[in-house]
């Protein structure tokens, strides 16, 4: 027991005296923001239209339609990088008063929410990758357009920072710093497929028993989506600037920093499937969904930021 008391005394003297002294601050950054251009990765579980009875009414018959695994298509859209704006705020601590002289006192901690906005704004085409459906095929001309788009990508972002500031006997303060935290994140997703309104080009209905009519209800149908993806994603930055004494209390200076961010992630249903509801079947079974990922969606920023302590 008097280990213990000891040992709460002890980290009592070094703590109370600190909260007295310590150097608080607020901040707050603005700048320019180039988000790398993503990789967009696209699966959904559809069967494809010979396998839809909006199209196919004789779909039991076809291979495949009623097995229980559906494989769905696959394809992959890359987009280019987006300009846009990063604002902060952060409250923080530092250490140069209670470790004054010691290479301990040259660190800060911080709590840190900033705004990040990417105007990315771009339809791409899209490549395919495997899957059962037609679509996925685009044989003898059967797909006319098969696009992506991606919008304005904005994010709420908590980090907790640590810094290190470099000693410069003047008004300028160089500092280093890193930080973890997590970003709450939304994107504007689009998608637009559609099939050649030509029946002769419709080639994933060759061979079945009632070909006429399927490429006849295939022929100008549209897969498309319009819809707000989101996601909570972890991120790590590395930060670095300068800072200029203005007064005692006071500081301007410039901050930049890299984000990444862990693969972002969401889904839905299309919009419209072969120009209906995404379904497979009539009485509404075997919904059809889709899921994006989206790999680096890191970010390069520089602003200017202000502190101040009370």
């Amino acid at each position: 027991m008097g280990q213990r008391l000891a040992a709460i005394a002890a980290v009592g003297s070094l703590l109370a005296p600190g909260v007295a002294h310590a150097q608080f601050y607020l901040s707050g950054d603005f700048g320019a923001a180039s988000a790398a251009g993503p990789v967009m990765e696209g699966r959904d579980n559809d069967r494809g239209g010979i396998c839809d009875e909006f199209i196919n009414p004789r779909f039991a018959e076809v291979p495949g339609c009623t097995t229980p695994r559906r494989r769905g298509d696959s394809w992959v859209s890359d987009f280019g990088s987006a300009g846009g704006v990063l604002g902060g705020v952060a409250a923080g601590y530092g250490l140069a008063d209670r470790f004054s002289g010691s290479l301990l006192g040259r660190f800060r901690l911080e709590a840190e929410y900033f705004y990040r906005s990417s105007a990315f704004n771009e339809a791409v085409g899209v490549r395919f990758g495997s899957g059962d459906s037609a679509f996925a095929a685009n044989r003898a001309g059967e797909v006319v357009l098969a696009e992506d788009s991606l919008d304005s990508m904005v994010g709420h972002n908590v980090f907790g920072n640590l810094y290190f500031d470099f000693a410069s006997g003047g008004r300028f303060t160089p500092y280093v710093g890193i930080g973890i935290g997590v970003g709450f994140t939304e994107a504007g997703y689009g998608a637009l497929g559609v099939l050649n309104n030509d029946p002769a080009r419709i080639a994933s209905a060759a061979g079945l028993p009632n070909e006429a009519q399927v490429r006849r209800n295939l022929a100008g149908t549209v897969v498309s989506e319009r819809g707000e993806l989101s996601d909570r994603v972890a991120g790590c930055q590395i930060l670095f600037g300068v800072d200029y004494a203005l007064t005692k209390s006071t500081s301007v200076g410039v901050k930049g920093r890299w984000v990444g961010f862990e693969a972002f992630q969401d889904g839905g249903a299309w919009d419209r499937l072969r120009s209906h509801d995404s379904q497979l079947r009539l009485d509404g079974s075997e919904p059809v969904a889709y899921e994006i990922k989206l790999d680096d969606v890191a970010l390069f920023s520089v602003g200017l930021e202000l502190k101040h302590r009370p």
